[in-house]
């Protein structure tokens, strides 16, 4: 510094310029201190310059989205049958669940596990027995008013010999009657005897006021 003292003393025409410039020296060293200044800055705010508004920090957790909440009634052949919460978007499998599951007795052959809930819904679980148990009950009910009641023959629960009561029904005939409704089920309506092998239109007519079901 004392070297540049000494050389701007011995050199009258670097002592002129600097004394006619000098408030232009001293604008063009504030300037210089400015852009030190701004760098500095600039490295402790990471490049923004600027320091983060609190109020506009939003949080990780508040900014996802809420999940909705619904409500299913899950009852029938299920272990805790209950009103579950369930997230919308959640499926009858997922209501099961909550429910703590189906029980041994439970008939899922008409349940679609994979379909979507909606609030509000009821999922009744059907048994097993629901429909053994009403075909048990008919068939306690008639056996105790017998095959033959009111002069009419039962063609559901009738045996070889009643059935032969018939007018037209022979024991060949019988048996395809009894064969028909192990292979399928019971008749539904009098009428559908004419689907058995060996009675039509015309052997109906000569019984069909003799029968029932």
């Amino acid at each position: 510094m004392k070297k540049l003292l000494d050389l701007i003393g011995r050199n009258a025409k670097l002592q002129g310029f600097l004394t006619d410039n000098r408030d232009m020296l001293l604008k063009v060293a504030a300037a210089g201190m400015l852009v030190v200044a701004a760098f500095a800055v600039y490295g402790i705010s990471g490049g923004s310059g600027e320091t983060p508004d609190a109020e506009q920090t939003v949080s990780v957790e508040e900014s996802k989205p809420q999940k909705t909440i619904i409500c299913v009634d899950v009852g029938g052949e299920v272990r805790n049958p209950v009103v579950a919460e369930l997230e919308e978007g959640s499926r009858v499998e997922d209501a099961i669940k909550a429910a703590g599951g189906v029980t041994e007795n439970a008939d899922l052959t008409d349940i679609n596990r994979a379909a979507f809930v909606a609030d509000g819904d009821k999922i009744l679980i059907p048994s097993l027995a629901g429909t053994a148990d009403a075909y048990d009950t008919d068939g306690m009910a008639e056996a105790e008013a017998g095959p033959v009641a009111d002069g009419k023959i039962n063609i559901n629960t009738a045996d070889s010999l009643q059935l032969q009561e018939l007018n037209g029904v022979g024991p060949a005939t019988a048996e395809k009657i009894m064969d028909y409704r192990e292979e399928n089920g019971r008749f539904q309506a009098i009428e559908d005897i004419k689907n058995v092998s060996g009675i039509g239109e015309k052997t109906f007519e000569k019984f069909k006021d003799d029968i029932k079901i």
